[in-house]
């Protein structure tokens, strides 16, 4: 099993380092933390910084993709063209599709929530 976590520039780290704490465990599953290139991600407090292991392109068909939030910087994740193209390519085979907070407002733009009953942090909940 193949399981993508998205990284973006200013993401919220909480929102994606505690399901990685969950998946690192499980046997047989290929981690990755995804992003339009390999390299330092800085994440929303402006000091931590993660690492994308793979790119986009590197990761054409995860079981499971999981996208998370950030408290300034959704917009920017929203508009970033290769994320979300990536997203809805990648969703039409994947098995899983979620996201953490916010994150569930970047899969709208991507168009993966139409038809679906979706949530997200409440003072975002206008935007879905």
């Amino acid at each position: 099993m193949q399981v993508a976590i998205v990284i973006y520039q200013g993401m919220t780290t909480l929102d994606v380092i505690d399901p990685y704490e969950v998946i690192r465990f499980l046997t047989n599953v290929d981690l990755r933390f995804v992003s339009n290139q390999v390299g330092p991600v800085v994440t929303d407090s402006g000091i931590l910084v993660l690492g994308a292991t793979h790119s986009f392109d590197e990761t054409p068909k995860p079981d499971l993709i999981l996208i998370g939030g950030s408290e300034a910087n959704t917009a920017t994740a929203m508009a970033e063209a290769e994320l979300i193209s990536w997203l809805k390519k990648v969703h039409e085979t994947s098995t899983w599709t979620v996201s953490v907070c916010t994150g569930a407002l970047t899969l709208g733009a991507a168009g993966i929530l139409d038809g679906h009953p979706a949530t997200t942090h409440w003072l975002a909940q206008s935007g879905l």
